[in-house]
């Protein structure tokens, strides 16, 4: 069990959780932690450089992986610790601080598992050679498939992997391209005084070698491949925090595009400018998370025949643009690739029971709040909301959650216990885009839903597709043998809201329908 933080304080200091540009200033490692004291929320740069660890890393482990990184292995004489309890729009949180007993001159300068330079010592090297304006090349390799071994088999089983990857890379390379562990799944090497072309034959030697060499765990084998980014000194223009950031966006580019490959950074790489803006956008989450900077529009979901209850909505998240409150496609992806959607889930849940609160309790509609898959690993969501519903005194009635299809089907267990703890509570739970999936039906045994959405692509061409209109029919039959409530999404015609009408459906929505309009702004 991890170990929670000492609450040194007498007394519990709420404050709001600081900006993002404070939280990443403040010299000493810090790291946002849950009210629980174990989950990973956020961590600030001294803590990533004090660590040697990735911020992926360090956020998908516990506290006291945390710890043990910063203060047992981050100097002999450990680490001071102070923790503050913080209260932001949402709930109580920790912050965590660390000033570690020891500086980095007597910080080793390899790595105890690999045996390779450690992060400090190969960027203090990087650093001198860029200050000597010296030529040169970054490579960066990481595992494509540790964490999977990590997971399934422990901790041992990674770290020796990591050992045996460590020496491969490191007989690969020349002897004066010393490669270091970076941390996480990540190796670099650096080669002094070599251009592009060579950098790409060591690392296809090493990708080569590692996919031939595997990995063998009690007796069994199992492939193991690298994903490889290359960035020139010149290319980052001679700085560090360039170098690094284009190692990485060739990297990201790798696993997008098939792992197991090498991609080298060119700034005119479309792929690579999609990556780099995903990263940018990361900043910005934060931004918006810690800030409030989002609205919330709603639409109308429309009732196709009589007594079906009160107004149903559906609650839509806005980011600001150049042209006012737009779709965030851009955000939502940055937000899942660093691990931030739940936080985004639970913003919109408290700001949404807070809109609610508002209302008196006679005129509230159901509002209907989208879950993202990541959510679904959120073992506290429930307990969240739980609270939130206290402390605003709106009614669970009046809430309905919905998560897609593809989204439960790829966690179907954490589907299930998240929808029966979100019904236990009184809330409604709908079961969105259905249809989408290769066995939609079977999943409605497991999944005690009260409602299920009809995708779009179902309803678009209902009056003019026959077999379209028939699996609208078999959807609605099969939600009426068990009790089940629909909804057409994406209803853009009076004809086909007829026809919807006409099969059963029981709820509409779309354009047609009714535009989003404005419920919370900033």
């Amino acid at each position: 069990m991890a170990q929670k933080p000492p609450d040194s304080l007498p007394d519990a200091v709420l404050l709001r959780i600081p900006a993002t540009e404070l939280f990443r200033g403040i010299p000493t490692p810090a790291a946002v932690l849950g009210a629980d004291g174990q989950r990973v929320l956020a961590v600030n740069p001294a803590l990533l450089a004090s660590s040697g660890l990735s911020e992926d890393a360090l956020l998908a482990g516990d506290f006291e992986q945390l710890r043990r990184a910063v203060c047992a292995e981050g100097g002999k004489a450990g680490c001071t610790e102070r923790v503050l309890r913080v209260s932001d729009a949402d709930g109580d949180v920790l912050v965590w601080f660390a000033e570690p007993g020891a500086d980095d001159s007597e910080r080793p300068q390899r790595d105890p598992a690999t045996g390779l330079l450690d992060k400090h010592a190969f960027e203090a090297r990087l650093r001198r050679l860029l200050n000597e304006r010296r030529d040169g090349v970054l490579i960066r390799f990481e595992v494509d498939q540790f964490k999977l071994i990590n997971d399934a088999y422990g901790r041992a089983a990674g770290a020796q992997l990591l050992a045996e990857l460590g020496r491969l890379i490191a007989a690969q390379v020349r002897g004066e391209d010393e490669p270091a562990y970076l941390g996480g799944d990540d190796f670099a090497v650096l080669l002094e005084g070599c251009d592009l072309d060579h950098a790409w034959h060591v690392a296809e030697r090493v990708r080569l070698q590692v996919a031939a060499q595997g990995f063998e765990w009690s007796g069994r084998g199992y492939g193991v491949t690298v994903s490889v980014g290359i960035a020139s000194f010149a290319d980052a223009y001679q700085d560090l925090g360039e170098l690094m950031k284009a190692a990485d966006v060739a990297c990201e580019a790798s696993k997008s595009r098939g792992r197991n490959r090498i991609e080298i950074f060119h700034r005119d790489d479309s792929e690579l400018e999609r990556v780099r803006g995903e990263q940018s956008w990361g900043a910005r989450v934060l931004d918006v998370l810690e800030d409030g900077k989002f609205a919330l529009f709603r639409q109308r979901i429309t009732p196709l025949h009589d007594d079906l209850g009160p107004e149903h909505y559906e609650v839509l998240l806005r980011i600001r643009g150049l042209h006012g409150w737009t779709v965030p496609p851009d955000f939502v992806v940055a937000a899942e690739r660093y691990g931030l959607m739940p936080q985004v889930d639970r913003r919109i849940i408290a700001r949404t029971l807070r809109q609610l609160a508002r209302v008196e309790p006679g005129e509230r509609a159901v509002m209907a709040i989208n879950l993202s898959g990541s959510s679904l690993s959120d073992q506290s969501l429930a307990a969240y909301i739980s609270r939130m519903l206290e402390q605003t005194e709106v009614s669970p009635q009046h809430v309905r959650f919905e998560i897609t299809e593809t989204a439960a089907i790829a966690n179907i267990s954490r589907a299930v216990a998240l929808v029966g703890s979100l019904r236990e509570l009184g809330c409604r739970v709908a079961l969105d885009d259905f249809g989408a999936g290769m066995s939609s039906f079977s999943y409605l045994k497991s999944l005690e839903v009260d409602m299920i959405k009809i995708d779009g692509s179902f309803v678009r061409n209902v009056t003019r597709d026959a077999v379209d209109a028939a699996t609208v029919e078999s959807m609605v039959k099969v939600a009426s043998l068990r009790g089940l409530q629909t909804v057409a999404e994406c209803v853009e015609d009076a004809a086909s809201l007829n026809r919807l009408r006409e099969l059963g459906v029981h709820y509409a929505q779309g354009f047609f329908l009714h535009r989003p309009e404005p419920w919370y702004l900033p």
